[in-house]
């Protein structure tokens, strides 16, 4: 019988998956998962989790903007400080205080990162746009260590809608993950965390730029966060990393591929789904996540 990963390559996802601790991941940083619980965590460490294509370039480029206390952009694009995909000696070598990122379950992360009780920013977004956008990047991006020079993703919108209802991503289990994030508090207990809406930030960016400057203990005037809304808004934040920006950490595509940046707006997954597809997503979300995150 195929196991989740062997399906997800049979319904087009071309890159070499693997069960890891029962669900879906590339093989390639499986060496990464089976060492990142015994993570070194230092105390000022700042982490942002979320699940792929949440906004997780533009709010990882706020907080170091708010961190550093000035409108400038970090020097290398976010995977530089990736936990999943840098080791743990590229880890190291980051300078305090760490802006990392991860896309991971809680109880994937490091287990000092409970003990030493760091700040955690959490950002969420509407899951049918987060389908819209991965399946957009995986059908157009195509690697450069890729010999077939083939997408990620060659299959149907069909059968990918499918894939991640079925949690058979290599991006990972959208519901688990998003049912740990929420259970978090009962995880860990007197462990708080910082949740921010990907909507929210569209609507009045500002505001939660301002949120997250007092969540993790920095003054910022009311006039930078103004700046650091601007720098980072969907236009000026593409053209900083795909022009400005040192492109060590940045996954090499071939001519043609498009980049992370695609929109950046919300709901757009109407002009994308199904009634069909609407019924069975909306019937699975129900019963899986309503009572913590209703619509």
């Amino acid at each position: 019988m195929a196991t989740p990963a062997e399906k997800a390559m049979a319904a087009g996802i071309n890159f070499d998956l693997v069960m890891f601790e029962g669900f879906v991941h590339y093989a390639m940083i499986v060496d990464n998962l089976t060492k990142l619980k015994d993570l070194p965590i230092r105390d000022d460490d700042v982490l942002l989790c979320t699940y792929p294509k949440s906004g997780t370039h533009w709010a990882w480029e706020i907080l170091n903007m708010i961190v550093a206390g000035k409108v400038e952009y970090a020097e290398h694009w976010q995977n530089s400080a990736w936990l999943e995909y840098r080791t743990q000696e590229e880890l190291e070598k980051l300078a305090s205080p760490r802006i990392l990122h991860t896309h991971l379950r809680p109880s994937q992360l490091p287990h000092a990162l409970w003990d030493k009780q760091c700040k955690v920013i959490y950002v969420r977004r509407n899951p049918k746009d987060c389908v819209v956008s991965s399946f957009c990047q995986f059908t157009q991006q195509i690697w450069k260590e890729n010999c077939s020079k083939q997408p990620i993703y060659t299959g149907s919108w069909k059968d990918y809608v499918d894939l991640y209802l079925d949690e058979y991503l290599p991006s990972g289990p959208y519901f688990e993950h998003t049912i740990e994030w929420a259970n978090i508090s009962e995880m860990h207990e007197e462990f708080e965390i910082c949740r921010v809406q990907y909507e929210d930030m569209n609507k009045d960016c500002v505001q939660e730029i301002r949120r997250m400057a007092d969540y993790i203990g920095r003054q910022v005037s009311d006039r930078t966060c103004q700046e650091i809304s601007e720098a980072c808004s969907f236009k000026n934040l593409k053209h900083a990393n795909e022009n400005l920006k040192d492109q060590t950490y940045h996954f090499r595509w071939q001519n043609g591929s498009s980049g992370y940046f695609r929109k950046g707006t919300t709901g757009d997954w109407k002009n994308w789904f199904t009634v069909a597809q609407i019924e069975r997503f909306d019937k699975i979300y129900e019963k899986r996540l309503k009572e913590k995150f209703p619509y």
